[in-house]
């Protein structure tokens, strides 16, 4: 008892460190617990910029990807969950990840109408500025491509004939470094969705 009482600001001292550490080390495995609920090779693509330059997918393996099907008519969902993105965008340009590590990759599936200059005017109105240095805007030869391409990534693809208006799956597709897909994430349809979820599930294949 002696000892106790002689060294017990010691020992507090010691159990209080002891339990910080435990708190610390539970909350970062908490902070980076991501579910990875598939892992599955990505479709290799081969499509064009806008300026006019070839991109496969697979030039960019050793990043984590970001692939977002869009088109730049887009009455609804298209507009937000690109802007959701740049924000995520912005947060990884603050770690210094974009672009080094992590590359967006935006297919139109409306090729036809989405040239380069309507495809820029569809950039120029999401409210922040994205950076294409790591922002890749692509499109294929023709709409049947590119719907064979959504159908081979598992997402849904319709067109109203009438009104040239698509029903389409609004998923963000992560595919890691390796070329695997291993997350979908609904984008600007889930309310709840924000840049700091999507760049907890980027730094989680970041550190894979």
């Amino acid at each position: 008892m002696a000892f106790v009482r002689r060294h017990a600001f010691k020992i507090a001292l010691f159990a209080l460190c002891a339990a910080m550490g435990i708190y610390l080390l539970v909350s970062m495995q908490e902070k980076n617990t991501v579910n990875f609920e598939m892992d599955k090779p990505a479709p290799n693509y081969a499509m064009t910029d806008l300026d006019g330059n070839q991109v496969q997918l697979s030039d960019s393996n050793g990043k984590v990807r970001l692939i977002y099907f869009y088109y730049a008519n887009c009455p609804d969902i298209c507009p937000p969950t690109t802007f959701l993105m740049s924000e995520l965008q912005n947060e990884l340009k603050k770690d210094g990840t974009f672009g080094k590590d992590v590359e967006f990759h935006s297919v139109t599936f409306d090729p036809e109408r989405d040239k380069p200059d309507a495809v820029r005017k569809f950039i120029a109105n999401i409210p922040n500025e994205i950076d294409q240095t790591g922002w890749k805007f692509l499109s294929m030869d023709n709409e049947e491509e590119t719907s064979k391409l959504m159908t081979e990534f598992g997402l849904m693809l319709q067109k109203d004939p009438a009104t040239k208006l698509y029903t389409h799956s609004d998923l963000i597709v992560f595919v890691d470094k390796k070329g695997n897909i291993r997350k979908y994430v609904r984008g600007s349809l889930d309310e709840l969705m924000t840049a700091d979820k999507l760049k907890e599930i980027t730094d989680a294949l970041l550190d894979d």
